[in-house]
């Protein structure tokens, strides 16, 4: 239990640091992706981020969870002896320093985006989530739903994988725990969100009764940079397992039309076992987004990729239609195979329902 006691004491130290009249990332908004932010849709969205990318798999019996967390917890709790294995030159050059650009050595770039960066703002954001709604002692709530995420990612991660895996070790130790003592800084969080305006932009997680998968979910980040020259044109990041940039138009009432293109995560592989010790490495494929919202809360969104499991989704979310006072979000995707997928999601639940044709 070391590793949830340690951060355990980090988010308790970091309390005293913490303001509570700042709300950067999160202010309640009952529309568009704010709506759907809690810690069950943060766990879900976040926590298997990683079953969009073959060779996992979206059917929760297929996980091996059990597995994944024995194997992460053992290096977890071992670290120095399974960073030996591997290698400390790897280990620092391949997963710490930006050493190589090579994507079979270059584990350290999602760590600084999504670990460092977007974990640091998942943090954040969580500990303005349980101020918001009143919770007592929100830096802790907060740095035990982040903890939960953290740790069932690199579970689902590991799968059935068993031996040296010092992903999960940089990871945790260094990139989520140092994001989310860096986001506690109020002048780090007003930078991120008034100069860049990072924020979520999460998927619609929900549920397949039929062939009990998940579908629709996924942990993006967006930043925006206003142009000094053009101040209702931005220049746009979108990034999760993902990387687009594009241009972002500011329109009235403080809504956007964003364009972009970039590079997404196909498949997971494996490039190189030493000393039992493996190196996942990814393939890329090319995607493009058209992207709508509000007050930088996403409303709708259109995304074509030629991924393994997708080809074409679109996200429509809270508050965007109005359906006889009820405003529901709703998404549908075209996979390969003729695969057809459809649901629904509503504000304050951390999963909607799904329909899919066939596996």
């Amino acid at each position: 239990m070391r590793y949830w006691k340690l951060l355990v004491m980090f988010v308790l130290a970091s309390r005293i640091v913490l303001s509570q009249e700042h709300y950067y990332f999160y202010s309640g908004k009952d529309f568009g992706s704010e709506s759907l932010i809690n810690p069950g849709s943060l766990i879900v969205n976040a926590g298997f981020d990683i079953l969009q990318a073959t060779p996992h798999t979206r059917k929760f019996a297929d996980i091996k969870f059990g597995t994944g967390a024995r194997n992460v917890y053992n290096n977890l709790t071992d670290p120095f002896t399974q960073i030996k294995k591997f290698g400390w030159n790897r280990f620092l050059g391949q997963e710490v320093f930006p050493t190589s650009l090579s994507l079979d050595k270059a584990q350290w770039f999602p760590n600084y985006s999504l670990h460092l960066l977007g974990g640091g703002l998942d943090a954040r954001m969580m500990y303005e989530w349980y101020a918001f709604h009143g919770t007592p002692y929100p830096a802790l709530f907060a740095g035990l739903t982040v903890a939960t995420y953290h740790f069932v990612n690199e579970a689902v991660e590991n799968a059935q994988y068993l031996g040296p895996n010092v992903d999960p070790i940089a990871d945790i130790y260094l990139f989520d725990i140092g994001g989310a003592l860096l986001f506690t800084s109020d002048a780090v969080a007003e930078f991120f969100s008034t100069t860049l305006h990072m924020t979520t932009w999460s998927g619609q997680p929900a549920w397949n009764p039929e062939f009990n998968t998940l579908e629709n979910h996924g942990q993006y980040y967006v930043m925006k940079y206003r142009l000094p020259f053009a101040p209702t044109t931005s220049l746009f990041y979108h990034f999760g397992d993902n990387g687009l940039v594009g241009l972002s138009f500011l329109r009235p009432n403080n809504e956007s039309i964003t364009f972009s293109v970039g590079a997404t995560q196909k498949q997971l592989r494996t490039v190189d076992v030493t000393n039992g010790a493996r190196t996942v490495s990814v393939t890329l494929g090319w995607m493009a987004g058209i992207f709508y919202d509000r007050d930088n809360s996403l409303l709708a969104s259109l995304i074509a990729s030629n991924r393994i499991n997708e080809k074409l989704r679109l996200n429509v979310y809270p508050g965007a239609i109005d359906l006889w006072g009820f405003s529901p979000g709703l998404f549908a995707s075209i996979g390969n195979n003729n695969q057809y997928i459809a649901g629904f999601s509503i504000r304050y639940s951390p999963l909607g329902l799904a329909y899919r044709n066939k596996l």
